[in-house]
């Protein structure tokens, strides 16, 4: 997460990925006339402010919105920190995790007791190396491992990506990144992340190697993909 990032995305995976960090500054949040400033510090939420709402309720607003933009402050502090917006993000993050695996396994059950399907992906996702913009990396596959491995889906043949470095798996909700334990980490963005949803437009950067992260409507057949040559 940079100082001019700025794109649609859920205001929850923001807070989930700045969970991971000991990152500080300001996350201004916006969406039509709705403008939320949620300060974080070393793991927690110090102070946040959403027009005549305050500490935890301006957190609440905020996560009720939906394809709002942002832009990532780093640094910034705020002067009105107090103690009743003290909200600890890996606490926070963990509770809204537990929350949303239950409601998945409760809609899970329904669904197989009405006998319905999953249903089937709306999108095709696909990476676009930085250095060539013109091409397109599709994921072919559920699940699509990137890394040094020659054995890897998309196989990156740099010394700063490791043999098996992340997970991209494609889920009805989107497409969910996991980091394979890197040696290097794996970015999005600027900000380290081991594991999330990535939106359209996101930076997905693996040692050297940066992707944008894009998706279009599925076809029935025809997916073909390209895999980004090795560079020394």
């Amino acid at each position: 997460m940079t100082n001019t990032d700025n794109q649609l995305f859920s205001p929850y995976e923001a807070l989930e990925r700045l969970a991971q960090n000991q990152h500080q500054g300001c996350l201004l949040i916006s969406k039509g006339a709705d403008l939320i400033s949620i300060y974080v510090q070393n793991g927690f939420i110090t102070h946040a402010s959403a027009g005549l709402k305050q500490g935890k309720e301006a957190v609440a607003h905020a996560l009720h919105l939906t394809e709002a933009s942002y832009v990532w402050l780093r640094g910034a502090q705020s002067s009105e920190a107090d103690q009743q917006t003290h909200l600890n993000l890996k606490e926070f993050v963990h509770k809204k995790v537990e929350a949303e695996k239950t409601r998945i396994a409760e809609t899970g059950k329904i669904a197989a007791a009405m006998g319905k399907k999953e249903a089937a992906p709306k999108y095709r996702y696909f990476l676009i190396p930085s250095e060539r913009p013109t091409l397109k990396i599709y994921l072919v596959k559920t699940a699509t491992v990137l890394g040094r491995d020659q054995s890897s889906d998309i196989f990156i043949d740099h010394k700063d990506v490791s043999r098996r470095h992340c997970l991209l798996d494609v889920q009805e909700r989107g497409l969910f990144l996991l980091d394979l334990d890197s040696s290097n980490g794996t970015y999005v963005n600027g900000l380290l992340l081991k594991e999330g949803y990535l939106n359209p437009g996101d930076r997905l950067e693996l040692g050297a190697y940066i992707f944008i992260v894009n998706r279009e409507p599925a076809v029935p057949d025809g997916l073909t993909g390209a895999y980004p040559e090795p560079r020394s």
